[in-house]
């Protein structure tokens, strides 16, 4: 057996059995002993009731499909016009349930606090309250109003934030939705023109061995997209690709090429995109050919966009919170890990060039691109997933290129469509697109400024796992224990992005949200890097997948502390 081989045998002992652990929804049954939840969706307990009891409750659903355990769809009863969605763990146990309107006798914050008492943690976010009774089994979540508009309903008897953690997180000073005028500063007199260009290359793997042993059919193409800034000193290569992944050490050669071109920083956003092939080698096989081409892209990208630069006349932006009615934002996305808990928030930037004409638009939303699934035995069906079909139809509606960036989609913050399908995705990508245009139509002036600031960071690797992996690659990346990785701080104007090196939970991006002042905030996962699940050292489970695909319990704890680094030097 060549060296290849053994390394990819290697990966494959080392982490086959990730694969059989992700089931989309929560596991496992209540502790003995524990007391029953507070209510019940029409009787029925996750980890307790069954499939059978769901349709001798329930009826028939009116829609069921594989994601990736199996999720089933009824209109729901409190909320006309809306849906309440149950999933299925492996042994056909209710996982989790997730339902539009309110409990009986919970119809307002104010009477679930009477009844539950102070819940185990309290997220204030813009318009919107999330109250979480883990221990309890259920997260309601709230409008502006203080009306009950969703509640998930998952196994009960584990509460998840302990006694000596933060209960209350106020993101109420997020500007959302359309802002006065007055709100942007002026530009600052003297300040150097800014620039900007947009383009686009293709990154589909196109040599039937381009993907190692994993054999594949080109549904529909990927893309690595180049928006680039320009002023004064500094010139940023922003790009947003169709990737599912790839280490610092294969992001550095492209900066050092771009060097030479003029680029200062390259900025390398992946949208984490479940059906592109495996750039990493996490599953078996380190696609060399496939990587050379994703760079190769990268690269073209950069540089057609530098030679598309123009003065930018206007820069502008905006964003919105979505409904967290049936807590969750319904038909986009869901927090399988923890139901409930996601990050309602969807913007836009664009810059805008002298004859009124945008330049490049970068659209921004949090969710795990995995909405297509491979049959068994069928060849993998290449696609961009919903970020594809966003683009496609921004640059359409706009004119100008679009570049995507995946938010803290961690904790499994996954796609809400009905099934996994093309049909599915690509409704998910139109509507996120309709919401950017919609975005656009209040979106403020900027000051046309960028600045850029990166710093490296090192995250102790104390998941064997993770250690095995990285040794059988022969492509170490870790020095004395510690992966090295790198954060950015970059504001375009107004708008602030911290990035994060891999898949940041929700809990700990809202964090960093609160201390950031800019309009729109936003935290950019897998920015240069892909170093996998970043979790809350206090939410830290031994067993499960996503603690499986994290480098431990620390990592979350170094991006909390170098973002307040980079906030504290504004």
């Amino acid at each position: 057996m060549s060296a290849t081989g053994r390394v990819a045998l290697t990966v494959v002992l080392v982490l086959s059995p990730f694969v059989s652990l992700r089931t989309q929804t929560v596991k496992g049954t209540p502790p003995a002993g524990a007391p029953p939840p507070p209510f019940t969706y029409e009787g029925l307990v996750p980890g307790v009731s069954t499939l059978n009891d769901v349709k001798m409750k329930l009826g028939e659903p009116e829609h069921e499909a594989s994601w990736y355990a199996w999720k089933m769809t009824f209109p729901s009863k409190r909320s006309p016009g809306h849906f309440d969605t149950i999933h299925i763990q492996d042994n056909r146990r209710i996982g989790s349930i997730e339902a539009c309107g309110a409990p009986e006798g919970f119809e307002t914050l104010e009477r679930v606090r009477e009844k539950l008492g102070e819940p185990e943690f309290l997220l204030e976010l813009s318009r919107q309250t999330l109250a979480d009774y883990s221990a309890r089994g259920v997260r309601l979540t709230f409008d502006g109003n203080g009306r009950t508009i969703g509640t998930a309903y998952f196994v009960h008897g584990f509460p998840r934030v302990h006694t000596g953690e933060r209960h209350f997180l106020s993101l109420r000073s997020l500007r959302q939705g359309p802002q006065p005028l007055s709100a942007s500063p002026g530009e600052t007199e003297g300040d150097p023109e800014l620039l900007a260009g947009g383009a686009e290359a293709d990154i589909t793997p196109l040599e039937p061995d381009a993907l190692g042993p994993v054999q594949y059919v080109v549904h529909d193409r990927l893309k690595a997209r180049a928006a680039v800034f320009a002023q004064g000193g500094v010139k940023l290569a922003l790009v947003g690709g169709d990737i599912f992944g790839m280490r610092r050490i294969d992001i550095e050669p492209i900066e050092a090429r771009l060097r030479k071109k003029g680029i200062s920083h390259l900025f390398v956003a992946m949208s984490h995109v479940h059906s592109a092939g495996d750039p990493i080698g996490i599953y078996g096989h380190y696609p060399e050919k496939f990587v050379k081409r994703i760079q190769n892209g990268i690269f073209e990208a950069v540089l057609e966009a530098v030679s598309k630069v123009r003065r930018v006349a206007a820069l502008r932006a905006a964003s919105d919170e979505l409904s967290l009615e049936g807590a969750r934002v319904e038909g986009l996305s869901r927090n399988a890990r923890n139901p409930g808990i996601v990050d309602p928030q969807i913007a836009v930037i664009q810059a805008v060039g002298d004859d009124s004409r945008p330049i490049v638009t970068i659209a921004h939303f949090a969710c795990h691109p995995e909405g297509i699934e491979t049959a068994k035995g069928k060849p993998l069906e290449v696609s961009a997933d919903y970020p594809g079909y966003l683009c496609a139809s921004l640059q359409q509606s706009t004119g100008a290129q679009a570049v995507f960036l995946n938010g803290a989609l961690g904790g499994m913050v996954s796609g809400d469509t009905r099934a996994r399908t093309h049909a599915d995705t690509e409704g998910q990508g139109r509507r996120l697109a309709r919401e950017i245009e919609r975005l656009l139509g209040f979106a403020t002036p900027m000051p046309r400024t960028i600045k850029v600031d990166r710093s490296r960071i090192e995250i102790p690797v104390t998941n064997p796992r993770m250690v095995a992996f990285e040794m059988s690659t022969g492509r170490p990346a870790s020095y004395r224990g510690r992966s090295i990785s790198e954060m950015f701080h970059i504001r375009i104007g107004e708008s602030q992005l911290i990035s994060v090196p891999g898949e940041l939970l929700p809990e700990v991006s809202f964090e960093i949200l609160e201390r950031m002042k800019g309009h729109p905030r936003l935290i950019v996962g897998l920015g240069n890097d892909e170093l996998g699940y970043m979790i809350p050292a206090f939410d830290f489970r031994v067993g499960d997948y996503e603690e499986s695909m994290s480098l431990g319990p620390a990592a979350a704890g170094v991006i909390l502390r170098q973002a307040g680094i980079f906030l504290d030097a504004r």
